[in-house]
């Protein structure tokens, strides 16, 4: 498989993680479970004319648009590698889609969006420009420079600082930063807090700092460090081991024991036959 990711350009870089392009000709159906990691995507299918729908157990020949919006997820989700035939896709820093999409965040929450129905004909015109493009470096330009037209044209060019100040304590100590804290420090109530994460993020501060510290422990995991479930559940900020335990079956659905045997390549990707 070719994986590549491109650091956008500055002027997207508040609002923008990565954009990311896979492409393995010689995909198969396999599935993957993908874990929450508190970040929105958007994903295009660049092989065929839809994705398909892992996550339905009744229907698996039921598929997707080609083109998705993926709001925050605080569940894990099940997807299909044989769409790993061509992707491309952008992860959004937390509280970076307001500049992109129209509706208050918390609407695409544990949810998958069509493209088509938030941009509309760009959209079909941007995946077709995509799919003609023959290098992966002119579709990163190509995506890049309808994300800066889009930009251009928003009214959220400017991060909300508070916000912004918030985000980064709950990211750079998930475990030991509390809402208390941030209230006390940002001059907001609870609640106004709440508020701002749930519009601008998706999701609720104390949501978002569960997934982070989620994510702290899968990251040491992955790299696979050798410590002890008690020790990382402190480490990570956890109350005790049973703490831990259940947040992690919550966000993973898997015990930490399995998740830590499984073969996998990426960290918040557990291949599950």
């Amino acid at each position: 498989m070719l994986y590549l990711e491109h650091t956008p350009h500055p002027a997207l870089s508040p609002f923008i993680k990565a954009l990311w392009y896979a492409r393995d000709p010689h995909a198969t159906h396999r599935h993957e479970r993908v874990l929450p990691t508190g970040r929105a995507q958007i994903v295009l299918s660049l092989a065929r004319d839809y994705l398909t729908d892992a996550n339905n157990p009744i229907n698996p020949l039921d598929h997707s648009p080609a083109g998705i919006f993926l709001g925050i997820y605080s569940r894990y989700q099940q997807i299909d590698a044989i769409d790993f035939t061509e992707l491309i896709g952008v992860v959004f820093h937390p509280g970076g889609t307001p500049a992109f999409f129209p509706e208050d965040a918390s609407v695409f929450t544990n949810c998958e969006t069509a493209l088509d129905d938030l941009w509309g004909r760009a959209c079909h015109n941007l995946r077709n420009d995509l799919r003609e493009a023959p290098t992966p470096e002119q579709k990163f330009a190509l995506l890049e420079f309808a994300l800066l037209t889009r930009l251009s044209l928003s009214k959220h060019q400017r991060r909300d600082p508070i916000l912004d100040y918030a985000l980064t304590h709950l990211h750079t100590a998930p475990g030991t930063t509390t809402i208390a804290e941030l209230t006390r420090t940002t001059g907001l109530s609870p609640r106004r807090l709440s508020e701002r994460f749930n519009q601008q993020v998706g999701i609720s501060p104390k949501l978002y700092c569960r997934i982070q510290r989620f994510q702290q422990a899968i990251q040491q995991m992955h790299r696979g460090a050798d410590v002890r479930w008690a020790e990382l559940a402190l480490t990570c900020g956890y109350y005790d081991q049973s703490h831990f335990a259940n947040d992690f079956r919550a966000f993973s659905g898997l015990s930490a024991t399995d998740y830590s045997t499984t073969n996998r390549i990426w960290a918040n990707h557990i291949p599950l036959d």
